[in-house]
């Protein structure tokens, strides 16, 4: 993990805040739909998936095919959650380790888990991220950076 701090910095778009690790998990979490990002044979690929964060972790359900086949040659992983709200954007990068769910309790718990059920795939596959690197950053806009740091 970064280990860092919130601070605030600028950006010619406005203060940008570097946040910290407990800052980062808590927008992981309060998010749904996030991105995949994968190398195989050096070609980028990128997937998004709906996940959910579990303590330390990020978990994702699949089903047999490209993004299992990529993970099986290259588990090093990035995955990229972004939001924004009125008087900001954010976004947050986790890179990290993918595994295979393979452990029967695990499985049952991510089945009890916050993914939707509108995927028609049929068996899942649960994949567990294990970040070794959390960062994000926070973009207020431009109209309310004046006026916050004058």
């Amino acid at each position: 993990m970064t280990g860092n701090s919130s601070f605030d910095g600028w950006s010619p778009q406005g203060p940008v805040e570097e946040l910290s690790d407990a800052a980062c998990w808590a927008l992981l979490s309060s998010s749904s739909m996030g991105r995949l990002a994968l190398s195989v044979d050096n070609q980028p690929h990128i997937f998004p998936v709906d996940y959910f964060c579990d303590d330390d972790s990020i978990i994702f359900r699949t089903a047999a095919g490209t993004k299992l086949d990529d993970i099986a040659h290259n588990s090093i992983v990035a995955f990229e959650v972004d939001g924004r709200s009125t008087t900001a954007n954010w976004s947050v990068v986790a890179n990290g380790i993918a595994v295979v769910v393979r452990d029967e309790a695990e499985i049952a718990a991510a089945d009890r888990g916050a993914l939707p059920a509108w995927i028609p795939t049929a068996p899942y596959v649960y994949v567990r991220i294990q970040p070794t690197y959390v960062r994000g950053r926070r973009f207020t806009h431009s109209l309310f950076s004046s006026s916050a740091h004058s």
